[in-house]
């Protein structure tokens, strides 16, 4: 962890427990709320909800996960104060315990580092208790849950939170120069949306069991059929994530076939990524690049080894072989419902700006641009690399031959920005210091 990254971590869990022992003051002690039975049971109940919620989250990848805690957070803000929100969420999360990503052990505060515990406890105080200030700004009254009074203060401090911390948690990564500001915060900023905006009708709907008399016993079953619901979809992303393992099986025993191209896969992908990010392409077409350029060659697991692993040119034969492969990947991936987006991607990868490409001989603008720039990313990879038959070039000769190519082979458009980023070295960088994190 660099310096700044372990200074601006210090000062977030500081700020954060700074919001904390407010909160604990406001709540507890000069606060409006009258601490009765049911009033105790209620930040009780919620303070459990949101600690099983965190011990139960769902990987969507190994850097990137979901969990129901938001429901309990929102209803602790709307009845008792978004003070207890900041609470109940400092005091969850040291008590957290999950599974490893990875399935080996599990992970909690004794064996993470305190300086990442003491920033995610702060990150998510603050984020709570920016939440709490938008919702007093527009009259929030803790208790008061009537529609459609409600609705404002609960908007923003939804929204309010949810900034906050897309910025505290993003802010960490660019300290660590492992991803750019922008367009990062928006793909942060739509990935947390839809969790957020599922959860928070559930959240409201809870508050509402609360009031009740017996809200306490109902609420305790009101969290079987979300533990249910979350089952459900557990196996959904298993199913989706057994699927990826499949087709990501398939490329490492292609790179084994082919060790002169081994690696050839996620550097297009990066190249890709940085092209597609420097032409401003939304973080949804960015995520699309990125899975395509890792299967595009697929198809190859097709090819016989003595035409792939042929230490000269190919002959026309052979060459027409070889260019069977993106149809080929296509049947593969055809059948797999998680990729088929990408089915475009590794098709036409292959394609020429002026038509003379495969399989289809498209031209122009019949296809979108990420296909050009995936075939400008596996270009650049290829004349950049040691193969068998031929040395690699430098950066500033593939940029050369991108322009030259450009209005041919390459987009235009892509060639260009493609060629700059090549003389610049911000591809070479890309490759040497990758980007960890996928932002969720």
């Amino acid at each position: 962890m660099r310096t700044v990254t372990k200074i601006y971590s210090l000062l977030v869990g500081l700020l954060g427990l700074g919001a904390t022992a407010w909160s604990v003051w406001a709540l507890f002690i000069d606060g409006p709320i009258v601490w009765s039975a049911q009033n105790i049971g209620t930040f009780l109940l919620l303070l459990l909800f949101c600690w099983l919620c965190c011990c139960l989250p769902l990987y969507i990848r190994p850097d990137c996960t979901v969990d129901l805690s938001f429901i309990s957070i929102l209803a602790s803000a709307l009845l008792l104060g978004p003070e207890a929100a900041v609470v109940i969420s400092a005091v969850s999360f040291p008590l957290v315990v999950v599974p490893a990503p990875d399935g080996g052990g599990y992970q909690h505060i004794f064996n993470t580092s305190p300086l990442k515990t003491l920033f995610n406890i702060g990150d998510h105080a603050l984020s709570y208790w920016a939440g709490g200030l938008a919702y007093y700004l527009v009259g929030g009254v803790p208790g008061d849950i009537t529609l459609p009074g409600v609705l404002l203060p609960a908007a923003l401090f939804i929204l309010a939170a949810m900034v906050l911390n897309a910025v505290l948690a993003l802010l960490y990564f660019v300290f660590e120069s492992r991803v750019k500001f922008f367009p990062a915060i928006f793909q942060m900023f739509l990935s947390l949306l839809p969790s957020v905006a599922c959860a928070a009708p559930i959240g409201y709907f809870l508050s509402l069991l609360l009031r009740t008399s017996a809200g306490i016993w109902v609420s305790l079953l009101f969290m079987l059929p979300l533990l249910l619901a979350r089952y459900s979809f557990k196996l959904f992303l298993s199913a989706k994530q057994q699927q990826y393992s499949m087709v990501k099986a398939f490329t490492a025993a292609l790179e084994a076939k082919d060790t002169y191209t081994k690696g050839h896969s996620s550097r297009v992908g990066v190249y890709a990524v940085r092209i597609a990010e420097e032409m401003k392409l939304s973080p949804k077409l960015v995520q699309r690049l990125q899975t395509g350029a890792i299967f595009h060659d697929i198809g190859k697991i097709g090819i016989p080894d003595a035409i792939l692993q042929k230490p000269a040119a190919l002959t026309a034969e052979e060459r027409a072989v070889i260019q069977t492969h993106p149809a080929t990947g296509v049947e593969i991936l055809r059948n797999i419902d998680l990729f088929q987006d990408i089915i475009e991607l590794v098709r036409h990868h292959h394609e020429r700006y002026d038509g003379g490409g495969y399989p289809d001989g498209t031209a122009g603008g019949e296809l979108p641009l990420e296909v050009y720039i995936l075939g400008a990313a596996d270009a650049y990879d290829a004349i950049t690399s040691e193969r068998p038959y031929c040395h690699g070039r430098s950066p500033q000769v593939a940029a050369q031959i991108l322009r030259e190519e450009a209005g041919r082979q390459f987009h235009p458009e892509v060639a260009e920005v493609a060629a700059t980023l090549a003389e610049s070295g911000a591809l070479a960088r890309c490759v040497e210091e990758p980007s960890e994190v996928a932002l969720c």
